[in-house]
C-alpha cells in the first residue's frame, strides 16, 4: 500500500567530504520523503574530510535533492520540472543588442537615404500596400533582427566570442538581402535594387563595430565578477584544480566556479574495455578561489543540487568518457533541468546531443545541447497535454460514464482505483484508474507472487490474474480503465506521452542508466504501450524507456498517440 501523506523520515547520510547539499544515502532504496511544512530537528554538524575513497552509487531512488536538513520534500522547496531560469542580466543585455541593432539598420537606411536622394524620393512617392518610408524602415529593422535571431547571433555564448560571432553577423546580412528582396516583391515596394543591395552591408559594418564595443563591455563586467554563469565542475581533482585556474585567469569564457565535484575512476578488472567504476576523491583547497567553491557529491541529485546553487552550467572536465553511463545518465539529467552541459575537450562526445565548440585559447570547450528540453519546447508540451486531455475527456465522458457504473455494478465496491506511483525526479503522486481487480487484491498480491514464484519479477503482470473482475478485463483489453489518468494530466503530474508510470518498489530497484525514465513525466501512453506492454523483457523495456527520454519530442508523441490507437486495437500485451 503506498504510504500515508502525513508521513516523513529523516535521511542519514554516510561519511562524506565537507559539502553544502547534503548527500543521499549510499544504499538504493524507495524514496524517502517528507511532506511540505513537517517539522523535523535539525542535522548534526556537517561530517569532516575522511580522506578515504568511498563508492559512489549515482542513482538513489530519486532525482529530488535533500535540503539543508537532509529531508526529501514532494512539495514545496523542489524546484518544479519547468525550472528553467536565465539570469537576470542575460535579458538586459539581449535587450541592449536588440535596441542596438535595430538602431544600426535605421543608421544604415539613413545614410542610404541621404546619398541616394533620388531613391528616397521614389520612396515617398510610393503607394503600395504600406507606406514607402515607413514600411521600408519598419521591414527593415525587423528582417535585420529576424536574420540575426535565426543565425543565432543572440545565444548565451555567442554574445562574447568573436570570430565566431562576426560569421554569424555576415550569414545574417546575407539571408537578410534575400528577406529584402522577398519583402519588396511581396510588399509591392517600388525601390531602387541599391537599397537593397547597401542597406544589409552598411548595417553588417556597422553591427561589426556594435557587437565589438559590446563585448569589450561584457568582458570587462567578467573581469569585475559580474556576467557570469554560476558553475558546478565536475572531474578529477587535478582536472578541476586546472580549470579553476584557467578561468581565474581568462574570464571571456564566462564560467564562474561555485561548487566543484571531485571524483575518481578504477575498473574492478584489467581489462582497459571494462566500465567505469567511480569513487569519490578527496579534494583539498590550494588556493583562495579554490577555497569559495562548495564540494557536491555525484549522484543523481547533482542536478538538482546545482539548480538551488541557481548554476546555470555543470562543466566536466576529465574522468567521465563515453563507456561509462554515468556521463550518459547525468546528461540527461542535467539538460533535463535547464542546465547547460559542457565538457572540456579531454571529455569524449555526447550522442544525441547538438554539440558546440567553443575554440579558447586556454580552455577549449565542448557543450552539448538537447533541444527538446528547451523552455518552449516543454511549454508548448505541457499546452498539448491539456488541451488534448481537455478535449478527450469531453468526447470520452460516456465511455467513463458506462465504466463507472459497470464496476460499482458488479460487487459494489469502489468505483476508482488510487495507488501510489513515482513521477518526474522521483516525485511521488497519486494515480487514478477505474478499478478492474477485486477490492482484496492488493492484500492477495505477495501470496499470489510467492505461489507463481515470481517474487523478483520487475513488473508484476499476469496474462490469468485471478483478482481482476470480469468487468476488469474487458475494460483492461481496451484500456478503458486507464481514462481517469486524463485527471492526472490535467493535474501536471503525467503528460499523455511518456514511459510507464512506475511504483516505487520497481524504482528502488532501477539501475544508473534505467533511472533517467525519470526525467521526464511518466504517461498514459508511451513507447511501452505501442511496443508489446507486459509482453516485453526487463532489457527491453529499459531500452525503449531511455531512448524515449533521450529523443523525445513534440511530434514523436503525436506519431505515438496514432500508434496506440492501433495497439488498443489489438490488445497486444494488454492484461
Amino acid at each position: 500500500m503506498p504510504a500515508q501523506e502525513g508521513s516523513a523520515t529523516a535521511i542519514q547520510s554516510p561519511d562524506r567530504p565537507r559539502q553544502d547539499i547534503p548527500a543521499p544515502p549510499a544504499t538504493q532504496g524507495t524514496p524517502r520523503v517528507a511532506a511540505s511544512g513537517t517539522r523535523q530537528q535539525p542535522r548534526a554538524a556537517k561530517h569532516e574530510t575522511t580522506g578515504q575513497n568511498h563508492e559512489t552509487s549515482f542513482f538513489d531512488g530519486s532525482y529530488f535533492a535533500p535540503d539543508e536538513r537532509g529531508i526529501f520534500h514532494r512539495t514545496g522547496n523542489s524546484h518544479p520540472p519547468l525550472g528553467v531560469t536565465i539570469p537576470r542580466w542575460r535579458y538586459v543585455y539581449n535587450a541592449t543588442l536588440i535596441a542596438l541593432d535595430t538602431v544600426m539598420a535605421l543608421i544604415a537606411c539613413s545614410l542610404v537615404f541621404l546619398f541616394n536622394h533620388y531613391g528616397y524620393q521614389s520612396l515617398l512617392a510610393n503607394r503600395g500596400q504600406i507606406d514607402g518610408v515607413t514600411g521600408f524602415l519598419v521591414i527593415a529593422c525587423v528582417s535585420n533582427l529576424i536574420c540575426l535571431y535565426i543565425c543565432k547571433s543572440y545565444e548565451r555564448h555567442t554574445m562574447g566570442e568573436g570570430y565566431g560571432l562576426y560569421t554569424k553577423l555576415i550569414n545574417s546580412q546575407l539571408l537578410n538581402f534575400v528577406m529584402l528582396c522577398s519583402a519588396a516583391y511581396i510588399f509591392k515596394l517600388d525601390i531602387p535594387r541599391s537599397f537593397i543591395f547597401l542597406v544589409p552591408i552598411i548595417t553588417l559594418a556597422l553591427l561589426i563595430i556594435e557587437r565589438w564595443l559590446m563585448r569589450l563591455s561584457l568582458h570587462r563586467n567578467r573581469r569585475n565578477g559580474e556576467y557570469n554563469y554560476p558553475t558546478v565542475i565536475v572531474g578529477s581533482p587535478e582536472g578541476i584544480r586546472e580549470t579553476i585556474a584557467n578561468l581565474g585567469a581568462n574570464n571571456s569564457l564566462g564560467y564562474e566556479p561555485i561548487a566543484i565535484c571531485p571524483i575518481t575512476s578504477t575498473r574492478k578488472t584489467d581489462n582497459a574495455d571494462s566500465p567505469q567504476h567511480l569513487v569519490s576523491a578527496p579534494f583539498e583547497p590550494a588556493s583562495d578561489l579554490e577555497r569559495r567553491v562548495r564540494i557536491l557529491p555525484l549522484n543523481s541529485h547533482l542536478p538538482q543540487a546545482a539548480k538551488r546553487l541557481n548554476a546555470q552550467t555543470v562543466l566536466i572536465t576529465d574522468v567521465l568518457n563515453r563507456d561509462s553511463e554515468t556521463m550518459r545518465t547525468l546528461s540527461l539529467a542535467v539538460e533535463s533541468m535547464g542546465i547547460e552541459l559542457a565538457l572540456t575537450t579531454k571529455v569524449a562526445d555526447i550522442g544525441g546531443g547538438e554539440l558546440r565548440f567553443r575554440n579558447n585559447p586556454t580552455t577549449p570547450v565542448l557543450t552539448a545541447k538537447l533541444p527538446q528540453y528547451t523552455i518552449a519546447t516543454r511549454v508548448i508540451k505541457r499546452l498539448f497535454d491539456i488541451v488534448l486531455s481537455t478535449i478527450a475527456m469531453i468526447v470520452l465522458s460516456p465511455v467513463m460514464i458506462w465504466a463507472a457504473i459497470m464496476v460499482k455494478k458488479e460487487d459494489g465496491g469502489p468505483v476508482f482505483y488510487s495507488q501510489q506511483r513515482i513521477g518526474i525526479y522521483g516525485k511521488p503522486f497519486t494515480m487514478y484508474k477505474f478499478r478492474s481487480m477485486r477490492t482484496d487484491a492488493d492484500a492477495v498480491k505477495a501470496k499470489l507472487a510467492t505461489e507463481r514464484g515470481i517474487e523478483d519479477r520487475f513488473i508484476f503482470k499476469l496474462k490469468d490474474d485471478p483478482r481482476i473482475t470480469k468487468i476488469g478485463h474487458v475494460i483492461r483489453k481496451t484500456s478503458i480503465d486507464e481514462l481517469p489518468r486524463l485527471f492526472n494530466v490535467l493535474k501536471g503530474d503525467m503528460s499523455l506521452v511518456g514511459p510507464r508510470p512506475p511504483l516505487p518498489e520497481e524504482v528502488a530497484r532501477y539501475d544508473l542508466l534505467y533511472s533517467t525514465r525519470l526525467l521526464v513525466k511518466p504517461g498514459i501512453t508511451g513507447p511501452w504501450q505501442i511496443s508489446g506492454r507486459s509482453d516485453l523483457s526487463k532489457e527491453q523495456s529499459e531500452v525503449i524507456d531511455v531512448s524515449y527520454v533521450q529523443d523525445w519530442s513534440i511530434t514523436g508523441d503525436i506519431a505515438i498517440l496514432f500508434k496506440t490507437v492501433s495497439a488498443v486495437l489489438k490488445g497486444t500485451g494488454s492484461y
